[in-house]
């Protein structure tokens, strides 16, 4: 039998959940993963031929035309991109040169930040570093990319003061979580919630 998350991270199970979702009907469970910024696996080598940057936004958002998702790139966060060595590109309308599309990538979010998570339709403050939107081209991955750009957000998040780091990834998301236990992340609490019309309940859970 397919593990369950083969069957649930599909583009077909997303159109059946966003079609429930607007009926009014929502279920939704997502482990907060929290890593010590000075004991998790921090700043561990890149696969070789890889180069992992840390970019501010200013720098980062000049990769927007080519990937909406650096439009949601907040100020107050950092993007940490994965680069194959070698790939700068010439820009010929200057001469100077300019980079590849990174071939991976996370947004690190600065210690005390408020973000609304959508699955969980809230509001929630997290007191340390938050490492969200990893992403890794399929052509690319395998290989421990993802590994490396959560290691180097660790290290990059303790640079800058957080005691801990954090993410949210849903209950059935097996390769995120794979990548976030290999540098050292532990399940914090699993927060869910569940929405039949106007009907809502929240429920956070402690996990030991």
């Amino acid at each position: 039998m397919p593990a369950l998350w083969r069957l649930t991270r599909t583009e077909t199970a997303r159109r059946v959940y966003d079609a429930l979702k607007a009926r009014g009907l929502t279920a939704t469970q997502m482990d907060e993963y929290v890593a010590d910024a000075d004991a998790a696996d921090a700043d561990r080598d890149p696969p070789a031929g890889v180069e992992i940057r840390a970019l501010d936004p200013e720098d980062a958002r000049r990769f927007e035309a080519r990937d909406d998702a650096f439009s949601e790139l907040r100020d107050d966060e950092t993007a940490v991109c994965a680069f194959d060595a070698g790939s700068d590109e010439s820009d010929e309308t200057n001469g100077e040169a300019a980079d590849a599309d990174p071939v991976g990538y996370l947004f690190l979010g600065d210690p005390g930040l408020t973000y609304h998570i959508h699955p969980l339709e809230a509001d929630v403050t997290v007191p340390g570093g938050y490492v969200r939107r990893v992403f890794v081209a399929p052509e690319a991955r395998n290989r421990g990319i993802a590994t490396a750009l959560v290691s180097r957000a660790v290290a990059v998040a303790g640079e800058r003061g957080a005691e801990t780091v954090h993410a949210l990834v849903a209950r059935d998301n097996r390769p995120s979580q794979w990548t976030f236990e290999s540098v050292g992340f532990r399940v914090a609490r699993t927060r869910a919630y569940y929405r039949v019309g106007p009907w809502r309940r929240r429920r956070v859970k402690p996990r030991s």
